[in-house]
């Protein structure tokens, strides 16, 4: 198998599992007639159903589609397909990503130790710190985050970093 049907089969495995979360997401939040807020520049609003039942669907019809292409050599009807995908991967992405809330490593902010409210803090009040999101509670605070050096950010984020708590029930981290 050459290097190209590699990549390109590893490349659709990737779209599968973004599929896959997207379902998954989709099928846990209640009601599904929920209303998705509008994407800039879109005039209709998704629900759930219908990224569920239309995007998704569209989107691994593509990929099978893609594959046959492949299999049978037709690079250009595979490039066509995988392009398809894609626009209703994105679709649902930005749709469903307002339904997600990041997790933040602390509960408290690393410079002033004040609490953190997850509902009110917006993108300019996170920063990505060796993998996790770490949150302010104001805008200066990120700046001076930025001035430190690793270990000072790690020592500041370590005494409000939260611990994942075991439940007793089922042994499972939350």
């Amino acid at each position: 198998m050459s290097k190209r049907k590699i990549i390109t089969y590893v490349n659709i495995a990737g779209l599968t599992i973004v599929i896959t979360a997207g379902i998954l997401l989709a099928q846990t939040n209640a009601g599904n007639e929920k209303q998705l807020p509008k994407l800039p520049g879109d005039t209709n609003t998704l629900t759930l159903n219908q990224i569920h039942a239309e995007h998704l669907p569209m989107a691994l019809k593509a990929i099978d589609k893609a594959l046959k292409a492949i299999e049978s050599g037709e690079k250009s009807v595979a490039i066509e397909e995988l392009n398809m995908a894609r626009s209703n991967i994105v679709i649902a992405h930005e749709a469903l990503g307002h339904l997600v809330k990041p997790v933040f490593a602390n509960n408290k902010c690393p410079i002033m130790g004040s609490p953190i409210n997850p509902d009110k803090i917006g993108e300019d009040l996170i920063r990505e710190f060796k993998g996790q999101k770490v949150a302010f509670c104001c805008a200066g605070c990120p700046v001076t985050w930025d001035k430190l050096s690793d270990a000072q950010k790690e020592d500041k984020l370590n005494k409000v970093k939260i611990e994942p708590s075991v439940s007793p029930q089922a042994g499972h981290i939350h």
